[in-house]
């Protein structure tokens, strides 16, 4: 299950000891769609190894420019409250999967 974040909650996210991922979307972006309903998907089978986020970029903008997200789609995971890597773009289920699970 994906839940969605808001400023508010990024700290508490951030120190969270669980590895985890930022969804970066806009409803005004085709592809946002579709890789979000891949990491659905993939969230069901990792939900207990890492959990996902979602930034609507329309809603809280403060937080792509926190992490200069410049492209849409755009997935960063994150180990120990820190980002260690970014995927940008549509991907199919199973890149999205060995993404999340490095």
């Amino acid at each position: 299950m994906i839940k969605e974040i808001f400023s508010g909650k990024l700290p508490a996210v951030l120190m969270n000891p669980t590895p985890f991922a930022l969804e970066f979307s806009s409803e005004k972006v085709p592809d946002s769609q579709r890789l979000h309903s891949v990491l659905e998907e993939v969230s069901k089978s990792l939900h207990d190894q890492v959990e996902i986020y979602n930034v609507n970029v329309d809603k809280v903008p403060e937080i792509q420019t926190m992490y200069e997200v410049k492209d849409l789609p755009a997935v960063i995971l994150f180990k120990d409250g820190k980002p260690q890597d970014k995927i940008i773009g549509y991907h199919s289920e199973q890149d999205v999967h060995k993404f999340l699970t490095q």
